[in-house]
């Protein structure tokens, strides 16, 4: 039986209140799960709206992500959409600027509330066709 999708990817926060808010509103994701899971843990489970991809809120004690993004996000306009991520409180980290790694491919970088770096991306204007 092949496999069908990754269920979720876990992202790891020492706040999970001042994670959920990030996410939940800067971002735009939608809670699909908030329960306890431990104690002084719960397990929180997010979602992009209309879309399979999901994300898990992980103890940074149990993970962390060094030398690079631990997210990696598509949109429309990395642009436009990080402007408005900005004036929600996102920190743009470096960009937005063409990529060198793929032409027509806009990016920027973004840090969330827990230092976490998050790369979005998007096609440039004429290369949506």
């Amino acid at each position: 039986m092949p496999i069908q999708r990754i269920n979720f990817q876990s992202i790891p926060v020492a706040d999970q209140d001042r994670a959920l808010a990030f996410y939940r509103d800067v971002l735009g994701f939608e809670v699909l799960a908030d329960a306890p899971y431990e104690p002084d843990w719960r397990f929180i489970l997010l979602g992009v709206p209309g879309e399979k991809t999901r994300l898990r809120f992980a103890k940074t004690s149990e993970m962390t992500v060094t030398g690079g993004p631990a997210l990696y996000l598509v949109s429309d306009d990395a642009d436009a959409d990080a402007a408005a991520m900005a004036d929600k409180g996102a920190e743009i980290h470096s960009g937005p600027d063409d990529a060198p790694w793929q032409p027509g491919i806009r990016w920027v970088m973004l840090k969330d509330t827990e230092g976490n770096l998050i790369l979005l991306e998007s096609l440039k204007g004429d290369a949506h066709g």
